[in-house]
Parts: C-alpha cells; structure tokens; sequence
C-alpha cells in the first residue's frame, strides 16, 4: 500500500472509540484524527486523489449537513459516514449529498476496510477519467464516438464547433439528428468496412481528414483532423509538378522525334548508333516518369475519378492480356484464380485497371525467368479482395514500410532495374480512392500484394 493514501478520520469525542484506527494503519494507510471542524477544513486545502475522510457523528443529521457543506468545494472527496443513527430518509438524503458509504455503530474493522478500499478505487477510477476526459475536451483534433445503433455517446468541444455549432447538448441523441453532412453520416453506418478513412470539406472550405474505428462492444470512434494547409500545399505541388511536367514534356518529345531521324539524313556508326539508343532510352524514362507524376498528381486531386459499376473480373482479364508479351518473354507461368461470381464494385475502370496492371506488371519485372505469378480474386464478407502472388526474391524487411512512398526503391534492386518508383504510389493512391485498403507480406520465396475493396 502505497504512503500516499491519507484518510483523516474527522469524529466527535464521544464516536473516537467506535473507529480502530490500527486495522487501517497495520494496512498501510497513513491516519489522522481531528475533532475540530477548522483542522478538516485546513487538512483538505492539500487535499490529493489518493485521499478519504471517514466522519464519525453520533448525530447522522449533523454529519450529513457537514458533510454536504464539504462536498460544496470538495465534490470527488470520498467520504463514509459512521453513525449510530441509520434510517431510510436518513440514507436517502446521503445518497442525494453524494456520500460513498454509511456504516452504523459498531463497526466491524473488515467491513471498514473493505469501505475503504472500494471508496479508494472510485477514487482513483474517477482521476483518471477525469484526466481523459480533459484531454477529450483539450484536443485540437475532433473526437466523436457513437454506438451500432447511431445514437451519441460523446463528442468533444473541437468537433461539436466543426459540426454542431447550434446543438448544446447532443449526447444521447441519434447522429442523424446532430450532423446534417452527408459524408460524416456516411461514415456511421455499421455495415460499412473498418478501418474507414474520408475527406470531408465544410461549408466554410476547410478540409478535414476523418478517420473511423469500430471498437468490439462500445461502437464506432471517429477522429477529425484539419488538412486545409496541408491540402492547399499539395494543390500548389500538383499544379508545379503539371506545369512543369507539360514545359518539360515538349521538347522531349521533339529531342525523341529528331534523335530517331538522324540515321536517315546519313550513314553513322555503330557507336553512334548505341549513342542514339541511350538518349532514346533515357528520354523514354524520363517522359515515362513525367506521365506517371502526372497521373498521380490527377489521382491525388480528385480528377477523373466518376465512378459506376464494375466488374472487376473483366479488369483483370483485360490487364493479364495486356502484359502477355511482357509473360512470354520471360517463359513465366501467369494464372487467375477466382470464385465463379464476384459481386460488382462501385469504381473508375481506368483507375482500377491501372492498379491492377501496376500490381501485375511489379510481379513479372521482380520474378524471374520461368517463375510463377498467381492473381486471385474472391468476395468475403461485403468487400472483395484481390491478390497478386510471385516467387521473386521479396521485400527486405527494413524497406516494407517505405514501399508504397513515391520514389522509394528497393535496396536489393540493382541499378538497371527499370521503373519510375512511383507504380506503387499510384497504386496506393487508387485504392484508398476507392475506400480500400492494401499491404503486403513478403519472404526470399516471393511476394503478396493484398487489396481489399468494398462492394457496392
């Protein structure tokens, strides 16, 4: 038992006897005993969490009023009244007061100790809730959280100012009744999958980062983030990245033009010749850099992203179709493995198609000659999922979390392996377009991509 537990035993002359202050000292707490009304008041000007006042009156009428009057400026004080009077207006009027428990002459020293303890508990149950609850309240960030049949249990200050300006007390009430946008209600039906993650823009324009936990029992947490700087930053970079990309595009597709028309205006070397072929090679990498900069930055922003039903299967199909000759040309075996219906999808084709092409082509370039690569696609439990399975040499442990950022490059690549670093990013980005989610499991016997999506 820990010194810092203090319990003040405030008790007329004539109750002293009734209270064995050696049962609770030979269990560690730390006891003092006053009779006079100042010293209780002097005690509880230091009064900590860890404290409880025991009040033993013969007059359980003058105790309670006491004892309502310290309760004024003390209201999380624990407090077991001992007296010799007990009634059922007597005990009425403690619960009323707020009093932890009311013992009657004689008091047996184990029901007193097990008082205690249990007032101690409360007590220290009630600090650390009120802690949390004060960082709740301080959060910059908005906190909501609300049970699986929609109605609220808490909402902090920074989210009730962001949606709930005009409501003062909206816990209790459904969510349909509190907030009015729809992207936010969206986010509270049970059905949908967890994790969640949205964007939500205000009618003021702020933009706001909302993501959604379901918690087992309780219901579904949601916390607000502002990203209205970090939003406008990212305009900023895609409209440099465009602007750059279409002054850059250009003249690499005039020094393209011209390099390949140089043959044709005279007889050159063979050397010459593998000079034409290097500057032909890297202007292709750089313009295939350029296109993919571009598609993100669109990805990123919103554009193009109209969606309707799709059939995912026939993506797929179209994507395994599209890389044949990349298959052939390393003898790989390439094979699709799917349940005989998949539901439909609410997406982008293009959008999706480009995914799975990125995914599909990652797995021919890292697996090798006569390797095998298996694509399956099956429905569980209202979302579908997507893998893509190769027997490459995998992912280092150490680069798995930075695989999905643009630019990054495995270190187990050598210099020649082709690629722009940012398939993987483009990827990512589709994906959580289109509320899913992606991660990857790899081992020196190969890697699996892992997408899920919800259905429609």
């Amino acid at each position: 038992m820990a010194a810092t537990h203090r319990i003040l035993i405030f008790s007329a002359p004539e109750a002293a006897m009734f209270i064995d202050q050696t049962v609770l000292m030979a269990d560690g707490y730390d006891v003092v005993t006053f009779s006079e009304p100042h010293a209780v008041e002097s005690w509880l000007k230091n009064f900590l969490v860890d404290d409880l006042l025991i009040m033993a009156h013969p007059s359980a009428g003058e105790a309670l009023s006491y004892s309502a009057e310290l309760l004024e400026t003390y209201p999380y004080l624990p407090i077991i009244l001992v007296s010799s009077e007990c009634t059922i207006l007597l005990l009425k009027q403690a619960l009323e007061i707020g009093l932890f428990d009311y013992l009657t002459f004689p008091v047996d020293s184990s029901i007193l100790l097990l008082s205690v303890k249990r007032g101690l508990a409360r007590q220290k149950s009630w600090h650390e809730w009120n802690r949390f609850a004060r960082v709740l309240a301080d959060l910059k960030d908005g906190v909501i959280l609300a049970d699986l049949d929609g109605h609220l249990i808490t909402i902090n200050q920074s989210a009730g100012e962001i949606f709930t300006p005009e409501i003062d007390q909206p816990v209790g009430m459904m969510v349909s009744e509190v907030f009015n946008h729809p992207d936010l209600l969206d986010i509270f039906k049970p059905q949908n999958t967890f994790p969640r993650r949205t964007e939500i823009t205000v009618e003021d324009g702020r933009v706001f980062n909302v993501q959604a936990s379901l918690i087992p029992e309780i219901g579904i947490a949601v916390v607000i983030q502002e990203i209205t700087h970090l939003k406008e930053l990212d305009r900023i970079k895609t409209d440099f990245v465009n602007t750059v990309s279409h002054d850059i595009r250009s003249p690499l597709t005039a020094i393209y033009g011209f390099v390949g028309l140089i043959d044709r205006v005279g007889t050159i070397n063979e050397q010459q010749a593998e000079f034409i072929r290097h500057i032909q090679s890297s202007v292709q990498h750089i313009t295939s850099l350029i296109n993919d900069l571009m598609e993100l930055g669109r990805i990123e922003a919103g554009y193009d992203i109209q969606m309707q039903d799709v059939n995912l299967l026939e993506i797929i199909s179209q994507s395994i179709l599209s890389l044949d000759y990349q298959v052939s040309e390393k003898m790989q075996e390439l094979t699709l493995s799917t349940h005989e219906e998949v539901p439909v999808i609410l997406g982008n084709p293009l959008h999706l198609q480009r995914m799975i092409t990125n995914l599909i082509d990652n797995a021919i370039k890292f697996s090798p000659p006569l390797g095998k690569i298996n694509v399956r696609c099956r429905a569980e439990a209202s979302q579908l999922i997507l893998e893509v399975v190769d027997n490459g040499p995998g992912i280092p442990l150490a680069d798995q979390p930075y695989i999905f950022d643009k630019f990054f490059r495995g270190s187990n690549l050598s210099e020649n392996t082709q690629g722009t670093g940012l398939g993987l990013s483009i990827v990512k980005s589709i994906v959580e377009k289109h509320h899913g989610r992606i991660w990857l499991e790899s081992s020196p016997l190969g890697t699996t991509f892992t997408v899920i999506i919800p259905v429609k």
